[in-house]
């Protein structure tokens, strides 16, 4: 999964809560790159990202053209493991941990934090969004790998370190559609992609960042229509895969996290509930991860999660959210 380097593109984060869009007209002026938007308690920002990418990445998509059975969308696969350790070798229980690292920020800073934070909790892997431009960086932090596309339409928006002792396989970029949407100041940001991966034999995990400012209003999600088209898609996306994933592979555990940018709490369809409901799926959070807000959580299936706790922001406007995930006792 080390190739070679691609552009960086600009993504968005936020809560839905602090959220200043083109409906609400919230104080605070633009400022940066027009391709961002990320929302920040009463002030609407746009800024661009620092940093480069770098080589040891996923492959980029192979064929953009290229849809799953079961209507999962999107995919682009890669089937050669990324890791160093030994295929034999399949530990039960694994921490993991969700982190939303923030726009423009330095590069050198979320390396050296993420890298001390990933090892003095010893995780085994990290469910990362809003990684543009922060690629080279990652793949610095000594003792991990990046799993990411950036052939993908947002350009590797998200990711998966994968502590390097940990066999990955089967990595798949699963694009959303909708067209993107506009930012506050008549830029574009394109549709988001999750990304996924296979550890340890027994589980898939996939990193999902959804688009901000959209709400639910009588069971129906509302806002800009471009930010709602694509945000239905990437939930109709995540929930085919879920479903197909669960019902070919059914010794197989399944962990969807990121930042959804709604709370496990909102109902109605397309919401990160329905997914889960739809999926047969078990929400895990109710952490404050972002301000007030408890955006940044993750669904799972054939696994138990536990120790779910919000930890440092480490620089970033959102809190890292770690976990313990452990294989049924029945399925070692």
């Amino acid at each position: 999964m080390r190739t070679h380097a691609h552009r960086p593109h600009v993504g968005s984060s936020g809560h839905r809560a602090q959220k200043a869009d083109e409906r609400q007209k919230s104080p605070g002026s633009p400022k940066g790159a027009a391709n961002n938007d990320r929302f920040e308690a009463n002030t609407a920002k746009e800024q661009k990202p620092k940093g480069g990418v770098g080589g040891r990445v996923a492959a980029p998509l192979k064929d953009a053209g290229a849809t799953a059975s079961g209507g999962c969308g999107t995919l682009a696969q890669t089937s050669e493991p990324g890791g160093k350790g030994d295929e034999s070798a399949t530990p039960s229980k694994l921490k993991g941990a969700t982190y939303n690292v923030e726009r423009d920020r330095d590069p050198k800073d979320v390396q050296q934090w993420l890298g001390k934070y990933a090892k003095h909790n010893d995780l085994d892997f990290v469910q990362l969004q809003e990684i543009n431009g922060y690629h080279k960086a990652l793949e610095k932090i000594p003792g991990y790998h990046l799993v990411t596309f950036p052939g993908a339409k947002d350009k590797g928006e998200t990711g998966i370190l994968v502590k390097d002792s940990l066999m990955e396989k089967q990595a798949l970029s699963i694009q959303g559609e909708g067209g993107g949407w506009n930012t506050i100041n008549g830029g574009h940001a394109p549709p988001r992609a999750a990304t996924a991966v296979q550890l340890a034999g027994w589980l898939k995990v996939v990193s999902a960042h959804q688009p901000p400012s959209v709400d639910w209003k009588d069971g129906k999600p509302v806002g800009p229509p471009n930010r709602v088209s694509t945000y239905k898609s990437l939930s109709e996306k995540l929930l085919a895969f879920a479903k197909r994933q669960l019902e070919k592979n059914p010794d197989q555990a399944l962990l969807i996290g990121g930042d959804w940018n709604e709370p496990a709490s909102t109902k109605g369809k397309w919401s990160p509930s329905w997914i889960a409901q739809q999926a047969g799926m078990v929400t895990h959070g109710s952490v404050k991860s972002h301000g007030h807000g408890k955006i940044d959580y993750a669904m799972s299936a054939g696994c138990q999660v536990t120790n779910v706790k919000a930890g440092p922001t480490g620089g970033s406007d959102h809190n890292i959210v770690t976990f313990t995930v452990r294989r049924p006792k029945d399925q070692d």
